[in-house]
């Protein structure tokens, strides 16, 4: 049976891409450290924070809550390379000239062009490691039944989530590791195997999402505390996977939504640029001291400025993309590679 195509998976893609913008916009663009502990603008920009943080956490619950038990193509993993490489290096050369990047070397610009080795950006660096181990982990979580699904999913959400937030015994980073994008990968695939969730009612679920975030803004926002602001966190966790399970009930037509979808880890790319990501620090402190309701709509206005140029320039790379033959570069470069390891394989007999 064909599997269709979910178009709410293909929205919240989108919107966990905005609230990643928003994020960036209010912490990257300094506005939550101009902020002062007990105000109104903490307190209110604090919530924002909190409200877009499992964003991240998201997009890696859907890998694994979209997967299938199907051999991976290694032809995707190299287009994102080439993807990455376009932000990484030739962005940043076009920058470059045009006078963004004074302090430029040529070392700077060779570690640009290997944006994987060098880890221009974390994410991908960490799903690149992430798409090799997919096999491995799609061998145990497509063979459990739907009881032990919920099982495991529980005992990794105690072990990586509630015991890692307060020991950081597993060396997950808070988050900003390989090994939190596999787990995520893992838990996705049991929640989808296990069912979790599914016989809630979408306003039970809301309930849930809005109890996790108030959680963490009291917290944080009204205790100063950064205890639960973290992507390991069990409330953030918790709302990544609610998100998930509310937006792919979603009944919509993929007319615009389908096309869009595939553009917004450009989006990301794009503002983590080294030369545009430095610009970018306390460019937005100044919305912290424009009072609360300016600030909010100064959040979500640079932030969707943000969204629309990543949008947009990803849109044009695709198109280049295909007009120079990429997908077909990618697929020579895996069969070249493939041939190369089997023949390296041999001195391993």
């Amino acid at each position: 049976m064909k599997n269709e195509r979910n178009y709410g998976i293909d929205l919240l893609r989108l919107v966990l891409m905005y609230m990643v913008c928003i994020l960036h916009t209010l912490g990257q663009g300094g506005i939550l450290e101009a902020c002062e502990l007990g105000t109104a603008e903490y307190r209110t920009f604090w919530f924002i924070e909190i409200l877009s943080y499992c964003a991240v956490d998201g997009f890696a619950i859907i890998s694994g809550y979209t997967a299938v038990d199907k051999p991976r193509r290694f032809e995707k993993l190299a287009d994102m390379w080439f993807q990455a490489f376009f932000y990484s290096f030739v962005v940043t050369v076009i920058l470059t000239i045009a006078g963004l990047n004074p302090s430029w070397s040529v070392k700077s610009l060779i570690k640009r062009a290997m944006p994987v080795t060098f880890g221009t950006f974390w994410y991908f660096t960490a799903f690149f490691a992430l798409f090799f181990a997919i096999p491995v982990l799609n061998r145990f979580v497509f063979a459990v039944d739907e009881r032990t699904a919920r099982i495991a999913l529980i005992v990794m959400v105690v072990l990586f989530s509630c015991i890692e937030l307060q020991t950081g015994v597993f060396k997950m980073d808070r988050g900003y590791s390989v090994f939190w994008l596999m787990v995520l990968y893992c838990m996705g695939a049991l929640a989808k195997r296990g069912r979790v969730f599914e016989r809630k009612r979408t306003v039970t679920l809301a309930a849930m999402w809005m109890a996790c975030i108030f959680l963490t803004w009291y917290v944080q926002g009204v205790r100063g505390s950064d205890r639960l602001t973290s992507y390991v966190s069990p409330t953030i966790l918790a709302s990544g996977f609610i998100m998930v399970v509310m937006f792919s009930r979603l009944k919509l037509k993929g007319t615009i939504i389908s096309k869009l979808s595939p553009l917004a880890f450009g989006i990301y790319l794009f503002h983590l640029n080294p030369i545009l990501w430095r610009n970018l620090r306390g460019s937005t402190a100044f919305a912290a001291h424009v009072g609360v309701l300016a600030g909010v709509a100064y959040v979500f206005g640079i932030a969707a400025l943000i969204f629309t140029a990543g949008l947009t320039v990803e849109f044009i790379r695709s198109r280049l993309a295909k007009a120079m033959k990429i997908p077909e570069l990618s697929r020579r470069m895996v069969g070249f590679t493939k041939r190369l390891l089997e023949k390296v394989s041999v001195v391993l007999n």
